[in-house]
C-alpha cells in the first residue's frame, strides 16, 4: 500500500484487521481470510503520523535517497538517450535542492520527469537559466521554487 499516510484515518482500521487477523471484512461479500500469511508493503512519507497500533505491527526500514552514482544510473536507465554529462548536472542540482529547506523535495521521479524535459525542450546544458526555466517540473511549490531561485541565486526571466 503505497503512502499509507495520505489515507484517511479510517484505512488504519483496515489494516489492522489485515494485519492482525490476516482478513478483511466486505460488507458486500462477507469476510475474505488469506490462505497464507500475506506480505505487506506499507510505505509513507511521513505527512501524518501513523497509529501506535499500525506502527506496533510494522518493521520499520527508512529509505533515503540513493547516492549520486546511483540516482545518474537510475536516471539514464529511465531515460534513454539522456547525456551523461547533463545527467551529472541534474543529479548534482537536485542534490543541491534536496539540501534546502522545502515543503517537498524533489524525488527521484522528479529527477526522471525533470531529464526528459531536457531532453524534450532539447536543453543541451542544465545552466543557470535552464534550471530557473524548467524547476516547476521538480519543484511543485510556488514557494519552494522562490526559495531555490533565492538561495541558488538562478536568475529568473521576467
Amino acid at each position: 500500500m503505497d503512502e499509507v499516510d495520505k489515507t484517511d484515518v479510517e484505512v488504519e482500521g483496515l489494516l489492522l484487521e489485515v494485519l492482525s487477523d490476516f482478513q478483511v471484512t466486505i460488507p458486500e461479500l462477507g469476510t475474505v481470510a488469506a490462505v497464507r500469511r500475506p506480505f505487506v508493503v506499507l510505505t509513507s512519507n511521513a505527512t501524518r503520523e501513523l497509529s501506535e497500533a499500525v506502527k506496533r505491527r510494522c518493521l520499520y526500514l527508512h529509505l533515503d535517497y540513493p547516492d549520486a552514482e546511483r540516482e545518474r544510473e537510475i536516471v539514464s536507465s529511465q531515460v534513454p538517450g539522456l547525456d551523461d554529462r547533463i545527467a551529472g548536472q541534474l543529479v548534482a542540482t537536485v542534490a543541491r535542492l534536496r539540501e534546502l529547506d522545502l515543503k517537498k523535495a524533489p524525488s527521484i521521479a522528479e529527477s526522471v520527469d525533470w531529464a526528459r524535459t531536457l531532453i524534450a525542450l532539447e536543453i543541451g546544458d542544465l545552466d543557470e537559466q535552464a534550471v530557473a526555466d524548467t524547476l516547476g517540473v521538480v519543484l511543485k511549490h510556488a514557494s519552494d521554487q522562490d526559495r531555490a531561485v533565492r538561495e541558488l541565486k538562478l536568475a529568473r526571466r521576467a
